[in-house]
């Protein structure tokens, strides 16, 4: 199968308004935000950042007010919606947009960062989502980072169950070990800087969760920092 060839989305976006129609947006930033301010540093300010699947866009519009200049992409107007309400709370600029995210309407190495959190496993065609990430990353010095769900977790069990129970709200979602996720990316010819780990958990199962998140094969979620080394 060719690269650029897209697979039907198993995560319909009629799902995902619903999902963004009935949840309020979290009143704090993912530990995303803090990976990328961390791995920036005094570059933060002024840098061009996109989040791919942005959401509610609490991560996005934490960055413009680091001082980025904050780009944000979701298919879902609700979502759009949600993101556009909270920079303007923050009183930051975000633009935000609502393309295919296998087909986004930039120009080649146009940011200093590309992130998603939360996006990719919910599609089958992997290589060309993350291929398009690469495009839009600047070579040598831009940052680009893929966060997804880690597979040796409780939560991998929890949502194949509610999944075969058709109540899983985003429809389909799958899952990858850190081996896999740092495969998928040195397919793409992309170097990887670092790996690291974490989760969010309600107050009940955060004492029983929280302990496995100081791992990457144990975490709930595993993300990647990578370079374009061309």
């Amino acid at each position: 199968m060719d690269q650029r060839t897209r697979l039907p989305d198993p995560s319909p976006i009629g799902l995902w308004d619903e999902m963004w129609k009935g949840r309020d947006a979290p009143s704090h930033c993912s530990p995303v935000f803090a990976v990328i301010a961390k791995q920036l540093g005094s570059r933060l300010r002024g840098a061009r950042v996109l989040e791919i699947g942005a959401g509610s866009g609490r991560d996005i519009v934490e960055l413009a007010a680091a001082g980025a200049v904050a780009y944000a992409n979701d298919l879902s107007a609700f979502a759009r919606a949600k993101i556009a309400a909270l920079a303007e709370r923050r009183n930051v600029k975000v633009a935000v947009d609502s393309s295919d995210l296998r087909s986004l309407p930039y120009p080649d190495d146009f940011f200093d960062v590309v992130y998603s959190q939360g996006v990719v496993e919910h599609f089958k065609d992997v290589d060309v989502v993350i291929a398009e990430q690469r495009r839009l990353c600047r070579p040598k010095t831009g940052v680009l980072l893929i966060d997804v769900p880690q597979t040796f977790n409780p939560y991998t069990v929890y949502k194949h169950l509610r999944m075969w129970m058709h109540t899983w709200p985003p429809g389909w979602e799958s899952q990858f070990s850190p081996a896999r996720l740092r495969s998928l990316v040195r397919k793409q010819k992309l170097d990887v800087i670092k790996m690291y780990s974490w989760g969010e958990h309600g107050e009940k199962m955060k004492p029983l969760l929280q302990p496995l998140d100081r791992w990457a094969w144990t975490a709930t979620c595993v993300g990647v920092i990578c370079k374009r080394p061309d």
